[in-house]
């Protein structure tokens, strides 16, 4: 049983009917929708606990135009259509258009059964506590439901579990500080403080009086004794941010009380204890720095003891669309007009481009086209010139495009067997063709 699922069914009158009583075999909440506005009241009034299902003879421009409008009022609802013909030209169109899968209209009630099952995993696999997501409290703050991140989702829980010290490596704009704030949160120091310190931003001359505190006359203009940024840590979490551009004079100093946990201020000659946890981020390769003697090796593996390594946006470009609508909902919170929705041409295009920036390149991109835009769907025409310039000049990966057409060729263009090449999912292999411009027989 999918005891959660709520199934909407469209379609003529006897198909649904018959279709109704087999998905009655397996979910208890099946509504038939008996027209096009039915199923887009019911829709909005169930979203996001439902998967729909349309079927006709073809996947028409009706069909289709039907789907993008499901996906305009949820972009995470789960569309699945059934048709008695499927090429890979209207298996496309349906991708482009938000379908998360097609079948034959005349599949078996196993096979059938076996795509609810696996459409409808997304509400039963999210029954966590609110603000959850994958296990982790605050977890849905980490967008995106590709593998990549459920990987990372999965060894944040697995490290918040326990009192080693971490270190986040990743480029600018990966989220660095979000899984920081994560580990800590969701580890038994998670309501205690979290001091994030950014190594980068500030002054080599005045990072140890941060860092340790300092006595009052420790120097000119410390009129008062002051804590540090290590004992406001105590018994919580110590995060420091951009822990490469760390001075060798500081570094020395942070690993004796990583070691030690004492502390002295400047200006003192009292051991203070300290006790808290670390965790280090940087866009830097640390091994390098230390082979160049520019970073202490007995502090890299003081900090070295767990490592996350976060992806680069250009490998994990499935969540771009969602990551899109969510920035798009944070940017739009407050404002009197209504949430903006960007067209599938201007979502391809995004998932072409590298994105040396990352997520926070695609934060500033999508503020701009929306101060730029007053468009309730966004087109390719309401990106600024300069944007629409880089994102039409990005190509997507020759290697991955080879790698795909190989496996299509070697496959005789069977696309089950291509998929089982590639270790993917038949849909999967849908969206990576569209990603990479892959048209049907292509050499």
């Amino acid at each position: 049983m999918l005891p959660r699922s709520i199934i909407l069914l469209r379609g003529d009158e006897a198909s649904a009917l018959k279709l109704w009583s087999e998905v009655r075999l397996w979910v208890a909440n099946v509504v038939p929708a008996k027209s096009d506005s039915e199923l887009i009241d019911c829709v909005e009034r169930y979203s996001p606990e439902c998967t729909v299902l349309l079927w006709a003879a073809s996947v028409d421009a009706e069909r289709l135009a039907l789907v993008e409008r499901i996906r305009s009022i949820d972009h995470s609802c789960p569309v699945l259509i059934l048709t008695q013909v499927v090429s890979t030209e209207s298996a496309l169109d349906a991708m482009r258009a938000g379908v998360s899968d097609i079948l034959d209209r005349n599949a078996s009630a196993g096979t059938l059964e076996a795509a609810l099952r696996r459409l409808s995993a997304r509400p039963q696999a999210q029954e966590t506590q609110p603000g959850e997501a994958g296990g982790l409290i605050g977890g849905h703050r980490i967008v995106g439901q590709g593998p990549v991140i459920a990987r990372i989702r999965s060894q944040i829980a697995r490290v918040a579990a326990t009192d080693a010290n971490v270190l986040i490596t990743g480029e600018s704009g990966t989220g660095k500080e979000l899984v920081a704030e994560l580990v800590h949160r969701n580890s038994r120091r998670g309501a205690l403080p979290f001091v994030a310190v950014n190594c980068a931003a500030i002054p080599d001359a005045l990072l140890e009086s941060e860092l340790f505190g300092y006595e009052r006359g420790a120097f000119t203009g410390a009129s008062a004794a002051r804590d540090g940024k290590l004992q406001h840590a105590a018994g919580g979490t110590l995060f420091l941010d951009e822990i490469g551009d760390m001075p060798l004079v500081s570094q020395a100093k942070i690993l004796r009380a990583i070691e030690t946990r004492v502390i002295q201020r400047l200006g003192s000659n009292v051991d203070t204890p300290v006790r808290f946890r670390v965790v280090a981020a940087t866009n830097q390769n640390l091994e390098i720095l230390t082979r160049e003697k520019k970073f202490r090796t007995d502090l890299y593996f003081r900090l070295n003891v767990v490592r996350l390594d976060l992806p680069p946006l250009r490998e994990r470009t499935e969540d771009i669309p969602a990551l899109a609508e969510h920035i798009l909902g944070e940017l739009s919170a407050g404002q009197a007009e209504p949430l903006r929705r960007i067209e599938s041409d201007v979502l391809r295009r995004l998932q072409r481009h590298s994105w040396p920036g990352n997520v926070r390149e695609l934060r500033n991109v999508l503020e701009s086209i929306l101060v730029y835009s007053s468009a309730r769907s966004i087109s390719l025409a309401d990106v600024p010139l300069h944007i629409r310039r880089t994102l039409c000049s990005s190509k997507p990966p020759d290697d991955q495009r080879c790698k795909i057409l190989s496996a299509l060729n070697s496959a005789d263009w069977n696309r089950s067997k291509a998929s089982q090449l590639l270790h993917c999912s038949r849909m999967t292999l849908y969206r990576q063709m569209i990603k990479h411009s892959i048209t049907d027989g292509e050499v």
